[in-house]
């Protein structure tokens, strides 16, 4: 049977180029960080002559500072980043921070917790008399955040301008009479009337009335409150701790 010599039927890597050694057909070697394939057998045909090998990867330009990871990130958790004019770091952020983006580059940011938060409640009665509108002072602090709620006043100054959601819940009391019509009032400063509810009832001993929406404060030193109106011929009387006063910042 006749024999066909097919020659090599791959490429044989043979580490560093050495003068001295004998190549052929398809051997590899390295060389100044490059690689180089033999295309003609010889022995002290050094890489860069072209007739004998053929340069299969070339090395790259070396980094700098600036344009090389290596030399610009320091410290596990670095991110780097493009920055005017060459590459720049952000080092590693404190546990619990995000990122996000600056004015032009990205910064790390704080997870806060949501600030000009209170809950009242009133914990004695308070007597409304008919006709006149009457400021209602929960008189106990359940949470004050930023220690801008006043339990002696009823009075919720948050001191700083934006969108707040107010709610408040009110349970009055007006024995065994009938026909009552109360109306309620989210204000600032007790005179800007903002929410507003009206109830209107018959043969109630206990009634529960609740008003909440979102309030906005255009200056720091505006309070809000919750103010109560009785029109009927009874006077009902405030009904301690199952009535609240509540706020939080939105915007």
């Amino acid at each position: 049977m006749a024999t066909i010599n097919l020659g090599r039927v791959k490429p044989v890597f043979r580490g560093a180029y050495a003068g001295g050694t004998a190549y052929v057909v398809d051997d590899i070697v390295t060389s100044g960080n490059e690689t180089f394939i033999c295309i003609q057998a010889s022995t002290g045909n050094a890489t860069s002559n072209a007739s004998y090998w053929t340069k299969l990867a070339a090395k790259g330009a070396d980094g700098t500072n600036g344009t090389d990871l290596t030399s610009t990130l320091t410290t596990r958790g670095d991110i780097a980043f493009k920055g005017a004019s060459a590459l720049e770091r952000l080092p590693k952020g404190t546990a619990g921070y995000f990122l996000k983006q600056g004015a032009n580059d990205p910064e790390w940011g704080q997870v806060t917790a949501n600030s000009h938060f209170f809950i009242a409640k009133h914990d004695t009665q308070q007597s409304i008399s008919q006709g006149t509108t009457t400021e209602i002072v929960y008189d106990t602090q359940i949470v004050d955040t930023d220690n801008v709620y006043d339990p002696s006043n009823g009075r919720y100054t948050p001191g700083a301008v934006g969108y707040y959601q107010i709610g408040a819940t009110l349970r009055l009391s007006n024995g065994s009479h009938s026909d009552n019509n109360t109306e309620f009032y989210i204000r600032i400063n007790n005179s800007s009337t903002e929410l507003y509810n009206n109830y209107a009832y018959a043969s109630a001993y206990y009634r529960a009335v609740h008003v909440n929406g979102l309030v906005q404060i255009t200056n720091a030193n505006d309070y809000i409150s919750v103010c109560i109106n009785q029109r009927s011929n009874n006077v009902p009387t405030y009904v301690g701790n199952q009535s609240r006063f509540y706020g939080f910042k939105v915007g």
